[in-house]
């Protein structure tokens, strides 16, 4: 994994911008089997930095596989309730958290503006 603040592998390409605690993912390509385990590398990253918010931007991702959402679940696991937040305006990303309920505990949202909406410092 690259230590700097993006990271291409394969189909998927990563990145993080942080605004004041919170760190924005943005993630584009294929999240499946080969590229899950480097989301995850690249999230954990992200968590040693202790983030008060975690906001993954998946709008510009066109496959998300069971793989993927457990790299997710995993890091709500390792966060504070509702810190971890998903942007999300595709079924193609959406329709698995829908489906598996993970909704229930990971919110979507429409655009970080709206993910970042009420984070103290964040702008947003």
């Amino acid at each position: 994994m690259a230590s700097g603040d993006g990271q291409e592998a394969g189909d998927l390409e990563v990145s993080v911008r942080w605004r004041g605690p919170a760190a924005v993912v943005t993630v584009g390509g294929e999240i499946d089997l080969v590229t899950a385990p480097e989301l995850g590398e690249f999230v954990g990253g992200v968590l040693e930095r202790e983030p008060g918010v975690l906001v993954v931007d998946l709008r510009a991702v066109d496959f998300l596989s069971s793989s993927g959402l457990q790299v997710l679940a995993g890091a709500h696991r390792k966060l504070d309730a509702g810190a971890l937040r998903v942007v999300s305006t595709s079924s193609i990303t959406s329709r698995p958290f829908t489906t598996t309920g993970l909704d229930e505990w990971i919110a979507l949202f429409p655009s970080v503006d709206q993910a970042l909406a009420g984070v103290a410092g964040a702008g947003g």
